[in-house]
């Protein structure tokens, strides 16, 4: 997964429950954008150890709902934060005032960076 400052990162969320391991990747209840500004990066781009991870609190996001079932979302309180584990390996986490948790799968991820060395 490449990251790219001021672009954003949207990801699948699905209801967590008993039939998660069930579903479909492609059939996603919802996704969230996120705004990588430079402060996100520069959180994201941690590797923690074996026995750890990482819970990062994200503010700049938007919920982009298409399936009628879940617009309710939108009209409660809700929070959302990205989970580093050691590979590293994203995922997201939103919780909602209704007391759902939705969860993204974990993405491998190995940031890039442009660092304006190529020829123009």
């Amino acid at each position: 997964m490449e990251f790219e400052q001021d672009s954003n990162l949207t990801l699948p969320l699905f209801l967590l429950d008993e039939t998660l391991s069930e579903r479909d990747l492609e059939q996603p209840d919802f996704e969230i954008s996120i705004s990588l500004n430079d402060e996100l990066l520069a959180q994201i781009c941690q590797n923690p150890s074996e026995d750890s991870s990482i819970a990062i609190t994200v503010s700049g996001y938007e919920l982009l709902i298409s399936n009628s079932l879940y617009l309710n979302i939108l009209e409660q309180e809700h929070d959302a934060q990205i989970t580093l584990t050691h590979g590293p390996l994203l995922s997201i986490v939103l919780n909602t005032e209704a007391q759902k948790t939705f969860v993204s799968p974990q993405m491998d991820m190995m940031p890039t960076f442009d660092l304006g060395d190529e020829d123009e």
